[in-house]
């Protein structure tokens, strides 16, 4: 599958196949590499910065999760 740039206004649009179930009005971060090729990446809403007064510690005592305190990889959530 082949797709084409097209002017629309003062900008270039790249047509999304349908087949690739992209919904209407989701945000992505456009990107280049040194190699010109174009990604788009979906932007996600980080929870944490929306509610900067939740205590997820707090929250994950209330729900019965435990925590052993020892993170495995670069999941330390508490720095």
């Amino acid at each position: 599958m082949t797709v084409k740039t097209r002017k629309q206004g003062n900008s270039l649009m790249i047509t999304i196949p349908a087949s690739f179930n992209v919904k209407e009005n989701e945000e992505y971060k456009p990107m280049i590499d040194e190699n010109g090729i174009l990604s788009f990446i979906p932007v996600h809403e980080n929870v944490y910065e929306a509610n900067k007064d939740y205590d997820f510690r707090s929250a994950m005592k209330e729900m019965g999760i435990g925590d052993n305190g020892n993170p495995i990889g670069k999941e330390d959530a508490w720095k």
